[in-house]
């Protein structure tokens, strides 16, 4: 059995067909670009399509023969591989792509093989996590008073002791600084992991969904059989381990106590010397709370896709009129294959009648237009212009409306609301009255107040490409929590 799973897996799995893949090292840095090394869960084609072609740009440039192909056929490749999904938000204009559960799995297993030779191999973290792990298992599966009462005691022994040796003045045992670095690896990876398990959890979803929607398309079936389906359907995934877990997660997750005492711990471990150096992973830590939010909500959407299923099953108007449509279409077809054995004669018949026509009708003389003619000069291109010109188009910075959002999401997390003048003072703003502006086409495109009546001076420092400091005044801006955060905006 575990042969001809094996067996399964390498001849049939997408997972398996991307690390086979010619192009795996190129499509693998790509897909770990777009999705994983920012807050992107997912991006509509034309955003795709565009940094794909930048990246074929820049790959062209050491390997000219690979990848020479159109961005929007690797794109299609990819979806039929089952590494990339395609599907329409309701707010969207355009698709929209994500990684699969395929791709994820492919990616972690990159990652992590790839980090055991640059990273610490924590041994002691992980046995004390597996030990605990097991503990807490026999704990919580105990029925018996006896056992919990004899544990919580010993718990109670364990900080009185604690408690004691610090009052009488002895020395705090504290984790030494490999320790420290040793378990904070050890969750990140299971961070890492938990980010890539929402993939499998959403397509569960998006399986039940596309099967009630066959079914009612269909035409076959009763309402009712597939109302009790939908039903049943979604009551085992709740019931199922992972359904469980999931909504145990997102119950944890949205209580406002757990997202205040999870802020207070990342603060404090941002404060420990011992993880200084750990940007890559201590940027992965800041942005966790917002990105596990955004995948819960990515998940919860497409639940919502079902309830709305549902209802339409249960709106008899509907139902009443697609069964009508079915009806009339059934009869055409039938006066089709009838008129196939015996086809009508066709004729026209043309009506002719006597034309008139009104002299006055006709237009008045015009004279017949004139163009001047000129002899062609010689253009003399400059060139020390037109370098000037491409090197002040070189120094231009790319303004990241992307990186943009993400401080405004951070600084209105929790609710709060923050002015522009705030956020200029809180961001340190190092690209001008440009980023300034980027600010303001946010607020226009994602909904936040904008008050033209009242006007608030900002002071631009100046900076290294700046003779001298600016002062602009514009109308009052105040950043909302509750602003839309998606759709088709510049980025």
């Amino acid at each position: 059995m575990r042969r001809d799973s094996l067996r399964s897996f390498f001849d049939a799995s997408p997972t398996a067909r991307l690390l086979r893949s010619d192009l795996a090292p190129l499509v693998v840095d790509f897909l770990n670009q777009v999705f994983k090394s920012g807050d992107t869960i997912s991006l509509g084609q034309t955003e795709l399509r565009s940094q794909l072609s930048s990246f074929q740009e820049e790959l062209h440039e050491v390997e000219p023969d690979v990848m020479t192909g159109p961005a929007e056929r690797y794109l299609a490749q990819w979806v039929d591989h089952g590494w990339l999904s395609r599907f329409l938000e309701a707010n969207s204009s355009e698709p929209q792509f994500q990684l699969t559960r395929f791709a994820e799995d492919a990616l972690r297993f990159v990652e992590s093989v790839l980090s055991r030779n640059n990273s610490l191999v924590g041994t002691e973290s992980r046995l004390r996590l597996v030990i605990e792990t097991l503990e807490d298992v026999v704990r919580g599966a105990s029925a018996d008073p006896e056992r919990r009462l004899e544990y919580l005691r010993e718990q109670r022994r364990q900080i009185d002791e604690e408690i004691e040796a610090i009052q009488s003045g002895k020395s705090v045992q504290v984790y030494r600084p490999s320790q420290i670095r040793e378990r904070f690896q050890t969750a990140i990876e299971l961070l890492r992991a938990l980010q890539s398990d929402f993939r499998a959890v959403e397509e569960r979803f998006q399986s039940i969904t596309r099967d009630v929607q066959q079914q009612q398309s269909g035409g076959g079936a009763a309402r009712g059989g597939i109302l009790g389906y939908a039903l049943d359907a979604e009551d085992m995934l709740k019931q199922q381990d992972e359904g469980v877990s999931f909504f145990a997660f997102v119950a944890f997750l949205f209580s406002p106590n757990q997202q205040a005492a999870l802020r207070k711990t990342i603060e404090e471990v941002q404060q420990l010397p011992a993880l200084e150096e750990q940007h890559g992973s201590l940027h992965r830590v800041r942005s966790m709370v917002p990105s596990l939010l955004a995948e819960a909500d990515k998940v919860m959407r497409t639940t919502a896709r079902l309830s709305s299923t549902l209802r339409r099953l249960l709106d008899v108007q509907a139902t009443e009129q697609r069964i009508r449509l079915t009806g009339v279409l059934r009869d055409i077809k039938e006066a089709a294959l009838r008129l196939k054995e015996e086809p009508p004669e066709i004729g026209v018949q043309i009506a002719t009648e006597t034309s008139l026509n009104n002299p006055l009708a006709r237009a008045f003389w015009k004279a017949a237009t004139e163009f001047e003619t000129e002899s062609p000069t010689e253009n003399v291109v400059d060139l020390d212009k037109v370098s000037e010109l491409a090197a002040k188009f070189a120094s231009l910075r790319r303004l990241d409306m992307r990186k943009l959002r993400t401080s405004i999401r951070e600084a209105t997390f929790g609710g709060g609301q923050v002015t522009l003048p705030e956020m200029v003072t809180r961001q340190n703003t190092d690209e001008g009255v440009v980023e300034l502006i980027g600010y303001v086409q946010i607020a226009h495109d994602d909904g936040h107040e904008i008050d033209r009546e009242q006007h608030d001076v900002i002071q631009i420092v100046a900076t290294a490409d700046q003779f001298a400091g600016l002062r602009v005044r514009v109308p009052r801006v105040t950043f909302t929590a509750k602003a839309r955060t998606a759709g088709n905006r510049p980025r």
